[in-house]
């Protein structure tokens, strides 16, 4: 018992380290902020679909956060990596 609950405080702990953070342009200017999450399936392999950020489009400073958080890393291991929800933080 106390393997597996060291094996599961271990994933959760260090599953939420894939962060990638794009910059375009000078970056963030203004206090925007918005978060959003994409659904994923099948361990990220199957999409329910692309999601459209307009808020970016044509713009030219701008951060992008892709990450996955420990609440969505929990939920990914609930379901056995059938839904594997990812958010995404735009600020601008």
């Amino acid at each position: 018992m106390r393997k597996f609950l060291f094996l599961t405080s271990f994933i959760l702990i260090f599953n939420s380290c894939s962060v990638h953070k794009f910059k375009m342009g000078e970056g963030s200017n203004d206090n925007y902020k918005k978060i959003i999450k994409q659904h994923n399936f099948i361990g990220g392999l199957i999409s329910n679909n692309t999601t459209e950020i307009i808020e970016i489009k044509g713009g030219k400073d701008y951060n992008l956060t892709i990450k996955r958080t420990i609440s969505d890393a929990f939920i990914s291991i609930l379901s056995f990596g059938l839904y594997t929800p990812t958010t995404i933080i735009i600020e601008k």
